[in-house]
């Protein structure tokens, strides 16, 4: 298989996650929560990134079939662009410390608050866990927790970011190699 192909493979797997993190973004509400509160990524970036990646892709097809080296690099310039949008997505979506808001009568406050509380630890392996009649019947009466879907997730935009990166090495090495 050529590297073109290859490059044209790498595209199309980053192209799908992103279509499904899009979707995914869309359908949860995540453009209507963007402009209503003006929190998060705005639209112009993710679907600047979108729009990158499929006309590049689309370039790049285009390059497959002619063997025009313009239209190559090209290709590679809209994967770049797509690129350098996703890490700004990434990075505006990534959580970081936010300072805790002031207080309203200006910061002052009426006198100590409460006590701190020690925080929440999971039982160790050999800590004994005491399971209470309510723990019980909570499980019994709801449907089983669902936890198995949800533990791939995360590697969606992992994979995502991977095959970008793939894209883009082996668009520059198919582009710089010479055509046969």
């Amino acid at each position: 298989m050529s590297l073109g192909l290859a490059a044209l493979l790498a595209w199309l797997l980053t192209v799908g996650l992103g279509g499904f993190m899009l979707r995914s973004w869309i359908t949860r509400g995540g453009l209507r929560h963007q402009r209503a509160t003006g929190e998060g990524v705005p639209p112009a970036v993710v679907f600047g990134h979108a729009s990158a990646a499929v006309a590049g892709l689309a370039l790049w097809l285009a390059y497959l079939g002619t063997g025009w080296r313009p239209l190559g690099w090209l290709g590679v310039t809209m994967v770049s662009g797509a690129i350098c949008l996703g890490v700004c997505t990434v990075t505006l979506w990534t959580p970081y410390p936010v300072r805790p808001a002031p207080a309203e009568d200006g910061g002052a406050t009426a006198g100590p608050g409460p006590a701190p509380t020690a925080p929440a630890r999971a039982a160790g392996p050999l800590e004994a866990v005491t399971v209470t009649d309510e723990m019980i019947a909570a499980l019994l009466a709801g449907p089983p927790p669902r936890r198995r879907q949800g533990q791939l997730l995360p590697l969606i935009p992992a994979v995502h970011g991977l095959a970008a990166v793939a894209t883009f090495l082996l668009t520059v090495t198919a582009t710089l190699l010479p055509v046969r």
